[in-house]
């Protein structure tokens, strides 16, 4: 196999603005078919990008021995499901996140996964940012335990099915699981405790589910990571920025496009600032082809997938509880 033949599912903003450009220009993949509910925007993305054909029927494109793996860029209560069928039909998978709604949803992914031998990746991007990957370098340099702070903060409308659990799982299962991935690339230790704080600061009359909190995570090597994660936020400001501070030195990234360093060389500071923003969307399918292509690690794997996908959920059982949960390193080894 010489490039990996790539079926999408799911042809919304977010697969037309990010996946597919990623797709057309790594060498290492090419888009053989489009499907969609709606089957005018999939034959519209189709015609537009060259793909051979494009369907509203999933089993079709499943069923194509000429696609060896899927996009799954679906709303969020489909991404179990159709990892599994995928999975089934011997595809390798890279699903948008998150992995599922809830544990048994991400147990029926990691099992069909194993059974069929595919390859398997999570949308968890942001840990592999240019500029997180180089922190990361950083830190490795300069052992020691860490505080942590991540900023996600937008204005996140009230009637977003985000906000519907049976659909989107809400903010910290559909979008926070970004966040406490990153964190668990950050420090190299695992995850041992979670509190939230927090609770709904969009209209409680459409939103039913908790929007906005700060969560905290404790690791193993004492590390502590906290994450604000604002759903009623503000258009005009930077919606992330992470700060890293340990053993008198500091890093501090402002949204995926600068980062500064202070402590670390002898100079005092240094600065690298990058043209455009990078979340990682490039280098993940890059290393997922590699993965078909070759066998080397997936990114975001199953264990990986389910670590953050675990916290989400306790999350909001935290929120619920009002009480700090423990994580057992077991608890998300599928």
């Amino acid at each position: 196999m010489q490039q990996v033949r790539v079926g999408l599912i799911g042809c919304g903003s977010f697969a037309r603005g990010m996946h597919v450009p990623n797709i057309l220009k790594n060498p290492k993949l090419t888009l053989v078919a489009t499907c969609d509910l709606d089957l005018q925007l999939a034959s519209r993305v189709a015609q537009e990008v060259g793909a051979r054909y494009a369907t509203s029927d999933v089993a079709q494109l499943l069923g194509d021995p000429e696609i060896d793996a899927v996009f799954i860029v679906t709303r969020h209560d489909g991404h179990a499901p159709l990892s599994v069928q995928a999975a089934r039909t011997g595809k390798h998978i890279l699903c948008e996140k998150p992995m599922g709604l809830n544990r048994d949803e991400c147990r029926q992914v990691a099992q069909a996964v194993r059974e069929a031998g595919v390859v398997y990746t999570v949308g968890y991007n942001r840990g592999l940012s240019p500029l997180v990957l180089k922190a990361k370098e950083i830190m490795a340099a300069h052992p020691g335990k860490k505080m942590l702070y991540h900023r996600i903060q937008a204005p996140f409308p009230a009637d977003s099915w985000t906000h519907d659990p049976a659909v989107g799982g809400g903010r910290f299962v559909g979008e926070g699981c970004h966040i406490f991935d990153l964190f668990c690339r950050l420090v190299d230790a695992p995850p041992v405790s979670v509190y939230a704080a927090g609770g709904t600061f969009l209209d409680p009359v459409r939103v039913h589910i908790p929007d906005s909190a700060n969560v905290t995570i404790g690791f193993a090597d004492g590390s502590v990571a906290t994450t604000l994660i604002a759903s009623d936020g503000c258009a005009d400001f930077p919606k992330e920025a992470t700060e890293v501070y340990w053993a008198g030195k500091a890093i501090y990234i402002d949204n995926f496009t600068t980062l500064s360093y202070h402590g670390v060389v002898d100079n005092g500071e240094g600065r690298i600032v990058l043209k455009a923003g990078d979340k990682g969307h490039r280098l993940e399918i890059d290393q997922f082809a590699d993965a078909v292509l070759t066998g080397a690690p997936a990114p975001n794997g199953l264990v990986a997938a389910y670590r953050a996908a675990l916290i989400s959920y306790l999350v909001n059982e935290s929120l619920a509880s009002g009480q700090a949960l423990t994580i057992n390193p077991q608890d998300y080894q599928l």
